[in-house]
Parts: C-alpha cells; structure tokens; sequence
C-alpha cells in the first residue's frame, strides 16, 4: 500500500471515529450531569428512559424517569411497582395515582412530585417492577433499580419531590 494510500486511509478512519463520537453526544447532551441512570424500554413507539425508584427507606418512594411518544400521542391511564422479593421474585402490583398526555414527539418527566407513594416494602438494592399502562391496552413492565434519596444524584429531586 502506497504512503498516500495510507495516509488517506487513517484520515477517513479518524473522520469517521469523530463523526460517530460526537453522535453520542448530540442534543441534550450537558458536561456536567451526572450519567445516565435506570432502565431504558423501546416498546410500540414509546420510549421509557432512565426510570429508577428512589426510596428514603423509612416508608416512602417515588418513581423517577422519562416517557417520550415518537409515532402519535399517548395516555398514561396507570402506573404500579412491585418490590423485588428475597426470593427474586416480585410482589403485588401497587398502584400509583398518575395519569399524563405524552404529545407526539415529546417527552414527559416523572420527577417524583406526581408519583411519590408511601411502602415499607422497598430495599435499597434491590430492584422494583415498574408498570406503565396506556390508553388503548399497551402496558411496559421494567426491572428498575432501588436507589436512595440520600444518593448525590436523586438528593435534590427527592427533596423537591417531598417538600
């Protein structure tokens, strides 16, 4: 291979690397927040970002992440967790009090002050089952973590969520 050759080679290879780098970065992207956190879910045109459950440990939680409509609008009719049990396993289904229009092509931002619910059933650590029921029968389920609201990045929503 000729030195030209060569060299035009690694100049389209480095151009290539920053292109799909700077990608990852695109948008909303700011230098100082914390990384991204939770469970992600792409289901029928819904996407469900970075959904977490943030727990004080004495009795309550909330339920923190996004919900973004990419085809049409959507309803959110429920929402409900279930805390991971010693066994693996999930129990009951509790329901939380939530309701949201998503727009087309918009997200929405569960930021804990519309869905804080009293538990005692919650472990830091272990996961929780999260469901998201819409208008129309779609449901998502995920496996989210249980972090708490004394952790550096869900502090300031807990306090703004429960004061």
């Amino acid at each position: 291979m000729s030195k030209t050759l060569r060299r035009t080679a690694a100049l389209v290879a480095t151009a290539a690397l920053a292109a799909s780098l700077s990608g990852c970065t695109a948008g909303q992207w700011e230098y100082g927040a914390p990384p991204a956190a939770g469970v992600q879910a792409d289901e029928g045109g819904l996407k469900l970002r970075n959904f977490v459950v943030v727990t004080d440990g004495g009795g309550t939680g909330m339920i923190v992440g996004g919900i973004a409509s990419r085809d049409e609008a959507a309803t959110v009719v429920g929402l409900g967790y279930a805390a991971e049990l010693e066994d693996g396993s999930f129990g009951e289904l509790n329901a939380v009090q939530f309701e949201a229009e998503v727009p087309k092509g918009r997200t929405i931002i569960l930021d804990g002050s519309e869905t804080t619910f009293n538990t005692s059933e919650l472990l830091v650590g272990r996961l929780a089952r999260v469901a998201v029921q819409f208008d129309g029968g779609q449901s998502v389920a995920l496996s989210v973590p249980v972090v708490s609201a004394e952790h550096p990045d869900f502090a300031d929503a807990w306090a703004q969520a429960t004061a």
